[in-house]
């Protein structure tokens, strides 16, 4: 069985996997909890996407965040992601060669990514390897902005915050951001 991760969620900084969780530092290699990573890009050329920002965050943090957000965007979240059907399409390309396509168009709205479209990839991993039967995911612009319209105010200011804390100080980074909110499967 094929777990490896996908190049795609190399850190930029480095072209190395991430090693630890971007809010509580604990190391990631080491195989004690699961993690994510998702790094959200905008196509700028057919061959050329530009990363907009990556976070790898495990998951005891992942969900003190989530607990952060409102009781509407949290239930709102899991109808928009949470599904059956999307779980059964994840193991349904887990069993056909992902590889070839995982990243080819949005796992929920299976719509192909195009020219200046914002996409985020989303992987779930433990000990540096997939968690198997859970093929990394792509998330398409129109379902990111259908997600952000649905979101309370509460939630996004508390994305802001995290994106604000944990993204860096970088001025342009943070300029691109400004717009971008976080989806933190």
């Amino acid at each position: 069985m094929d777990l490896d991760i996908p190049e795609d969620f190399n850190s930029d900084s480095d072209d190395q996997p991430f090693t630890a969780c971007k809010v509580c530092e604990r190391d990631l290699s080491k195989g004690e909890v699961p993690y994510s990573i998702e790094k959200a890009y905008k196509r700028v050329d057919e061959d050329k996407d530009v990363t907009l920002f990556e976070v790898a965050i495990c998951m005891p943090c992942a969900e003190k965040q989530a607990e952060k957000m409102s009781k509407e965007s949290r239930a709102y979240l899991m109808q928009m992601m949470g599904g059956v059907a999307h779980i059964e399409k994840r193991q349904k390309m887990w069993e056909s060669n992902w590889r070839e396509n995982w990243k080819s168009a949005c796992l929920f709205s299976d719509e192909e990514i195009k020219l200046n479209d914002e996409y985020h990839i989303v992987g779930q991993f433990m000990g540096g390897k997939l968690l198997p039967q859970m093929t990394p995911f792509v998330i398409g612009q129109p379902y990111i902005e259908a997600i952000q319209e649905n979101l309370s105010l509460e939630t996004k200011e508390e994305m802001d915050r995290f994106g604000e804390q944990f993204l860096g100080p970088d001025p342009s980074l943070r300029a691109l951001l400004k717009d971008h909110q976080f989806v933190l499967v």
